[in-house]
């Protein structure tokens, strides 16, 4: 009786997995890589979304996967987390293995991270970063050292195979990329944006 009471725990267990699909979209998703922060950002105005996905200490598994002295962005693509509800997810870190505390740009907390395909030779955005029309939305968010952020980014299918990415901007001048890895996307990520209605007079954001 025990054994058949364990195995309907690990079929229930491995069922929400099972049932979540990818993303099939026909436009550009907006930025969804929210992080906290490991010190105050003493320069910015104030006043803006502060996500709760604080930086943790790098654990043994982080450790392996990454490069010391670096900071660096990971995908695991075989390692499954859920978007959303229904959607399919995998990991993917920024790990700060330097000695020195990383400081991000951020707009209410949102990281300056998209997603691109290489198509027609170049790399390409299947996502975009909406702006805000307030000032406070912006500031930096700080990851310290022997520090990473987890994020999950949601599995994508379409009608085309690629090689993909992601890229951060640090700040205007610097950039740092992923790991590549394969999956499937529409053409019509590479034109259309996601769009966004404002909700309420505290919401900035118009696309």
């Amino acid at each position: 009786m025990k054994k058949a009471i364990l195995i309907m725990l690990l079929f229930s267990a491995t069922l929400p997995l099972q049932a979540q699909e990818c993303l099939n979209v026909k436009h550009k998703l907006r930025g969804y890589f929210y992080a906290g922060s490991s010190q105050e950002d003493s320069t910015a105005l104030g006043g803006f979304y502060e996500d709760a996905n604080a930086p943790k200490v790098i654990n043994e598994r982080i450790r392996q996967l990454s490069k010391p002295s670096q900071f660096q962005m990971i995908v695991q693509i075989d390692s499954l987390a859920e978007f959303q509800k229904g959607i399919k997810g995998f990991k993917v870190f920024l790990v700060n293995s330097t000695n020195s505390v990383i400081s991000l740009e951020a707009q209410d907390s949102r990281l300056n991270l998209k997603r691109q395909v290489f198509y027609n030779n170049q790399w390409l955005d299947v996502e975009y970063l909406p702006s805000s029309w307030c000032g406070n939305s912006y500031h930096s968010v700080f990851i310290k050292p022997g520090e990473y952020w987890d994020f999950t980014a949601p599995c994508l299918k379409g009608k085309h195979q690629a090689k993909f990415r992601f890229e951060l901007a640090v700040d205007e001048q610097e950039r740092i990329y992923s790991n590549e890895f394969s999956g499937s996307f529409n053409k019509r990520q590479l034109i259309k944006e996601q769009g966004h209605t404002p909700t309420s007079i505290m919401d900035p954001y118009d696309n």
